[in-house]
């Protein structure tokens, strides 16, 4: 299914002219460590983009690392990033998971039936919405691509997170990298359970950026009292871990 007409028609648009209005967007919206990114990730080294949507947090983060290599199962969003992207990431059109093979990747449909490319996912995690357009995707591991030296991985994959980070279990071993996931948009029944699985087993401590600041993560996630950050003060929908 090919993507809306308005959005075929950004692909027109010079990419650091989208790429920067879309960024400064997202900070005011949901993603505001697209600010600090320096911060979070030193200069030089891989960064990791799993479930790149668009490519802007891949454009972001080419400013700052060597080496960007972006994942996206959606097949028109994966031509729309590496069309847009230019070479400044490698976009790889695959889903990111704990094991190699074959999967079915679910796009919800509106009412008015508007393609949702957005919250695509591989376990329907949508349910609210009737329909669903469906791709057979090809599955991986992030360990199969054996990438050196990743300092930094974001995700964003609509409730397959820990899935990402099972499949990394050796590049997070070996490189401590910093890792940024979407826990707070709805997708996760107990995104404070879910945080603090993550940080026992990977041996990662997880923060809350709120104003430029890190807030302690599971004490913030608690006091949303639900489990997003949407109608909150809290500003982004992300769970930042940094290794102890």
């Amino acid at each position: 299914m090919a993507l809306p007409f308005n959005e075929k028609l950004l692909m027109l648009v010079p990419p650091a002219l989208y790429y920067r209005r879309r960024i400064e967007n997202e900070i005011r919206t949901g993603e505001p460590e697209l600010a600090m990114l320096r911060e979070l990730m030193p200069d030089g080294g891989t960064a990791i983009d799993v479930g790149a949507n668009q490519g802007f947090f891949a454009f972001a983060l080419s400013e700052v690392a060597d080496r960007v290599v972006s994942f996206e199962a959606n097949p028109d969003y994966a031509r729309f990033a590496r069309w847009m992207l230019r070479g400044r990431a490698e976009v790889h059109e695959v889903a990111i998971s704990d094991r190699p093979g074959r999967a079915t990747f679910y796009v919800p449909l509106a009412d008015d039936g508007m393609v949702l490319h957005f919250a695509g996912n591989l376990k329907q995690t949508h349910s609210q919405f009737k329909n669903q357009k469906t791709y057979d995707v090809e599955l991986r591991t992030l360990d199969s691509y054996r990438l050196d030296n990743v300092r930094f991985v974001k995700v964003d994959v609509e409730g397959s997170e820990r899935e990402v980070l099972d499949g990394a279990k050796a590049i997070i071993a070996r490189d401590r990298p910093g890792l940024l996931l979407e826990l707070l948009s709805g997708t996760h029944a107990d995104p404070g359970s879910y945080a603090k699985d993550i940080c026992d087993a990977f041996g990662y401590d997880c923060f809350v950026v709120q104003k430029g600041e890190r807030l302690p993560g599971l004490q913030t996630i608690a006091s949303l009292d639900k489990n997003t950050s949407w109608g909150t003060e809290i500003e982004t929908r992300n769970v930042l871990f940094l290794p102890r």
